[in-house]
């Protein structure tokens, strides 16, 4: 799989193909004609289109288009100061480069305007970096109009450092913030022929190819729907309720693409590909689910999500409310002032009420979006609305942790007086206190002993939203009971492709002739992406007796993999994933081949070299293990997964005390996780050290207490040091856990008897 992609969400345009880098491109529809032509007939929209984000995505940097102050400005950063200057109409910062020298960059590229501005420079290439630095472009009564430092703390070995590729436009930034972008990137120079046709989100990139409109507007009449092969308007213009109360459309449904055309850029995923067309979605990506890293276990956004996938939790979407519902296509904006953009469709004398919200109307708390789409900060000055549309839940922040925006506001108050008041407002709330998808999703994310049956009931529950559906699936890979195979049988033949993708993960680990009879089906997908990602999956079918159209379907899915990996080369990623098919498959030199490409193309990217380095284990070589482990110290010594790794290979070599002080730097390592802080306990137990393994072991208990084979082995332990009330009382919460256990039931009879004696 590939990494998902960050993206800012600031955009800029101009009146005429810019073409950048080497190769020449070709002029698409969309050249200077085209879009005048567009304003001839929609001038309306033209003008608010040159007010909007899309239009200012990106422009070429000139004391015009640029907003931050270059009159020799300076800002710390680490240990230096940056100079911000313009020389001649040209702009530039200088700054300390990799080897701590400073250096004037020129500054290329301006990147979005409101509320920040970035800048990029030329790195060589063909290759474009986005400078540390922003320009807080907000009034200066909000705090804005001053430099600052993006990341602050991030050192070359940070993936958004800079200098490395988290911080890279060809590839991060580029297929969102032009039209019609095509990346170019050329393994064997390490160089990008990147082009677009408009630098910026023009006309095309949501509407698609112009040419047979424009031959339609000129009278060719005989070309349907106005010469556009996609309708991506509002699937109704407005919504009433109904005499029970519930929203209904004042029209029929119109189907329309126009979730899809906001998704390619509005969402988290991973390009496989160049993007062939605005509603090509589910061809060219692959959509996050709601995952730990990404969500709250409540689905509220965490990380950069980018709307989609809060969108998609929401009554609004299942309902058919589209985003022009809201804003105005053209402009991004809303379409009317505050809370009128919900009255539209909800009743203003029952939901605009004090009576409803608690607040004085016009103060802070009566807006519906202070309740129902709480903001998230990104970049330290973007706040971002959650587009959930979810009703807030103090009380799964009492028990989950999971933010609520009532506490949002009122940070001098605690989670259960925000339940009171709610309870207060609404008494008969069928929210506060009701069962929600959250606390499962939490328990399986902690390592909490669930059952398949709990995850199987969101997974089949048509109530749910389906991404919330696909996500109880992904998770009950955990699990290989028939409540699995059940789920993951119904899934492989859903309409909805999210599922399909959500079946492939949850087969994952069941054995790979099992995976054949759930998954095989999916290799003639109409969607590209499920169909590459079931033949990874079933990529070792090809080791056993296929016949020769299953073999044939197989191969053939998996040149399609091959080719979507190398869309990525420029990633280490890609090139890994490319490794570990191959090592899949036992053909090993090939494999390590694609490793080393991946740390050739990505130095940083500790992934491939802890690969590689079980590659050289497989093949019995320790001492490579620990040649490939060292030299990716030497490149980040900061990295739980080598030191981890390091430290397996000296105790396979039976070197126990030299593994002890390198799995502790495992285990202290600013990203370690609880697996290697158990592993490390276990270690210093092995070794004699028993005070010391508890203490690990009660810090990994602290990050998951509810993490059963910690609970147990902090029990044993106890035990072992004769502290039999300890071992009873963590013997007891393993019960709590595992009820019913006949095993647990004995280790307490034990303990309770060895404590009377």
């Amino acid at each position: 799989m590939g990494l998902l992609k960050h993206k800012s969400q600031a955009y800029r345009y101009q009146f005429f193909v810019w073409v950048v880098f080497i190769a020449p491109l070709s002029l698409s529809y969309y050249a200077v004609g085209d879009v005048n032509q567009c304003a001839t007939c929609h001038a309306e929209q033209v003008a608010q289109w040159q007010q909007s984000h899309h239009y200012h995505a990106m422009e070429i940097a000139t004391p015009k288009t640029v907003l931050g102050d270059f009159s020799n400005q300076t800002l710390a950063y680490q240990g230096s100061q940056v100079e911000f200057s313009t020389q001649e109409n040209e702009l530039y910062i200088t700054m300390p480069n990799l080897k701590g020298e400073m250096q004037s960059f020129q500054v290329e590229f301006t990147f979005g305007y409101k509320p920040l501005q970035q800048y990029m420079f030329n790195a060589g290439k063909g290759k474009y970096q986005l400078f540390p630095f922003a320009w807080d472009s907000r009034p200066a009564e909000e705090d804005g109009q001053r430099w600052f430092v993006l990341y602050p703390d991030q050192s070359p070995n940070d993936e958004f450092h800079w200098s490395n590729m988290g911080q890279n436009w060809n590839q991060m930034c580029a297929d969102c913030h032009s039209t019609n972008f095509k990346k170019g990137f050329d393994l064997e120079n390490l160089s990008y022929q990147s082009s677009y046709s408009t630098i910026n989100v023009s006309c095309a990139a949501c509407h698609g190819e112009a040419k047979e409109h424009l031959q339609w507007a000129a009278g060719e009449k005989s070309i349907a729907n106005k010469g556009y092969p996609t309708y991506i308007g509002p699937k109704t213009p407005l919504f009433r309720a109904d005499e029970q109360g519930l929203m209904k459309a004042i029209a029929n449904i119109k189907p329309s693409r126009q979730i899809q055309v906001c998704a390619s850029c509005h969402s988290r995923r991973a390009a496989l590909s160049d993007s062939s067309g605005p509603d090509n979605f589910h061809h060219t990506f692959r959509p996050a689910l709601i995952s730990p890293d990404l969500y709250h276990s409540d689905g509220q956004i965490w990380d950069e999500d980018y709307v989609w996938g809060s969108f998609l939790q929401s009554k609004m979407f299942k309902a058919g409310v589209t985003c022009t519902n809201c804003h105005n296509p053209h402009s991004g904006e809303l379409k009317l002032a505050e809370n009128q953009v919900c009255t539209q469709c909800h009743s203003q004398e029952v939901y605009d009420k004090t009576k409803h919200h608690g607040h004085n109307v016009g103060e802070a708390g009566s807006a519906c979006v202070d309740c129902h789409m709480p903001a998230t900060t990104y970049m330290q000055v973007d706040p971002r609305r959650d587009h959930g549309f979810k009703v807030p839940r103090p009380d799964l922040t009492q028990s989950l942790k999971v933010p609520n925006a009532c506490n949002s506001c009122h940070t001098d108050k605690n989670a259960k007086w925000a339940e009171d008041a709610i309870r207060t407002w609404h008494p008969n709330s069928q929210y506060m206190g009701h069962v929600h998808f959250a606390q499962t999703f939490h328990n399986a994310d902690t390592n909490t002993p669930i059952t398949g049956k709990t995850l199987l009931q969101i997974a089949q529950d048509s109530n749910y939203p389906e991404i919330i559906r696909a996500s109880a699936l992904y998770r009950m890979s955990q699990s290989q009971g028939q409540n699995t195979v059940k789920a993951i049988a119904q899934a492989v033949q859903d309409n909805d492709p999210l599922r399909r993708q959500a079946a492939i993960e949850a087969a994952t680990t069941f054995p790979v002739n099992e995976r054949w009879d759930m998954l095989n089906t999916l290799l003639s997908d109409k969607h590209r992406p499920i169909r590459t990602q079931a033949a990874r999956t079933l990529a070792p079918m090809l080791l056993q007796p296929l016949d020769k159209n299953d073999g044939t379907r197989l191969r053939e899915a998996l040149i399609e993999y091959r080719k979507e990996q190398t869309y990525q080369a420029d990633r280490g990623f890609s090139h890994t994933n490319l490794g570990n098919l191959e090592l899949e498959l036992g053909n090993l030199k090939i494999a390590e081949k694609h490793l080393l490409t991946a740390i050739k193309v990505e130095p940083i990217f500790i992934p491939a070299y802890v690969n590689l380095a079980d590659l050289y284990r497989a093949q019995g070589n320790e001492a490579m293990v620990q040649e490939v482990l060292k030299k990716a110290l030497s490149v980040n010594d900061q990295a739980s997964s080598v030191h981890y790794g390091l430290a397996m290979s000296y105790i396979r070599q039976g070197q126990k005390k030299i593994a002890l002080p390198v799995l502790k730097a495992a285990a202290q390592a600013p990203d370690t996780n609880t697996n290697i802080i158990y592993a490390y306990a276990l270690l210093l137990q092995d070794q004699g050290k028993m005070i010391a393994a508890i203490s690990q072991l009660l810090k990994a208990y602290h990050l998951e207490p509810k993490n059963s084979d910690i609970i147990y082995t902090l029990s044993r332990f106890y035990a072992a040091e004769g502290q039999l009330d300890l071992a009873l009382f963590y013997a007891k919460k393993l019960s709590d856990l595992l009820p019913n256990n006949p095993q647990i039931q004995q280790i307490i009879w034990q303990l309770e008897r060895q404590n009377k004696e």
